[in-house]
C-alpha cells in the first residue's frame, strides 16, 4: 500500500510540475524576452530526476513488498529534495516576476503550486518512513557507526552552504539557506543514516543516493542549461 502510495505522490508532483502555472508565461507573449529561455520555470533540472527516483522506488516497492527499506529510504532522499526545491521556488517566483521573468499572476499561480508540491514531498516523506517500518531485517550499527554517521551528516549539513557561499563569492544568508534546503540538509540526513539505520542494506542505500544526487547536482551546476531551464544559483 505504502510503495502504491508514494507512487502515486510521485505522479502528483509530475503533475503539478508539467502544470503550465510552474513554467512562465512571459516566453509565449514575447519569445525574445531579455532573461532568455532558461528562465521559464524557477524550478532545478534535477527535479524531474529526482520525481522519477520517487515515483519509482515506490513502485518498486509496490511490486516487491521485501525491498521496502530500500525503496523506502530512496524514496524518502528524493522526497526530502523535491520538498526542498519546492521551499525555494515558492520564493524564487515572485524573484522571477521581479527580474521580468514572469507575470505577476503567474508568480502568484506558480507560488502556490509550489507550497503543494511542497505538501505533496512532505507526505512523501512520511510515508516512507511508514514504508520503512514494514521491514524486518534488523543489523543494528555500531556506537562508532552512529556517531561518526550523525556527525558527518551535522557537517555536511552546515558546512556546505558556507563552503558553496565563499566559492561562488555569496555572503547573505538567503544563499545560504537556499544550499541548505536544495542540498545540504538532505544529504545530511542521508549521511546520518548511513550510520543509525538498523539495516545493512538500506545503509549501503543511503550512502549510495547522496552520492547519486551529489553528483547528479554537479552534473546540473556544470552542465550548460537545458531549454526551458536549469539550476538557478541565487542572484
Amino acid at each position: 500500500m505504502y510503495g502504491a502510495l508514494l507512487t502515486l505522490l510521485a505522479g502528483l508532483v509530475g503533475v503539478l510540475f508539467a502544470l503550465p502555472a510552474s513554467w512562465s508565461d512571459y516566453p509565449d507573449r514575447y519569445p525574445d524576452f531579455r532573461l532568455g529561455r532558461v528562465w521559464m520555470t524557477p524550478y532545478p533540472s534535477t527535479l524531474p530526476v529526482l520525481i522519477t527516483m520517487l515515483g519509482v522506488a515506490g513502485l518498486v516497492a509496490a511490486v516487491r513488498p521485501s525491498t521496502a527499506r530500500v525503496a523506502a529510504v530512496t524514496a524518502g532522499l528524493a522526497a526530502l529534495q523535491v520538498g526542498g526545491i519546492a521551499v525555494v521556488a515558492h520564493r524564487d517566483w515572485w524573484n522571477l516576476a521581479g527580474a521580468d521573468g514572469a507575470s505577476p499572476h503567474r508568480a502568484a499561480a506558480g507560488s502556490l503550486v509550489s507550497l503543494v508540491m511542497g505538501a505533496a514531498a512532505g507526505a512523501a516523506v512520511v510515508v516512507s518512513v511508514l514504508l520503512y517500518r514494514t521491514g524486518r531485517s534488523v543489523h543494528r550499527p555500531s556506537l562508532i557507526q552512529v556517531v561518526g554517521g550523525v556527525l558527518a551528516g551535522a557537517v555536511l549539513a552546515g558546512g556546505t552552504p558556507l563552503l558553496l557561499c565563499a566559492y561562488w563569492g555569496y555572503t547573505s544568508i538567503t544563499a545560504a539557506g537556499q544550499f541548505a534546503v536544495w542540498w545540504s540538509l538532505p544529504w545530511g540526513a542521508g549521511v546520518a543514516a548511513t550510520g543509525t539505520l538498523p539495516d545493512c542494506a538500506a545503509r549501503r542505500t543511503a550512502a549510495l543516493c547522496v552520492l547519486a544526487c551529489a553528483l547528479l547536482t554537479a552534473f546540473c551546476v556544470a552542465a550548460p542549461p537545458v531549454h526551458g531551464f536549469g539550476v538557478r544559483l541565487p542572484d
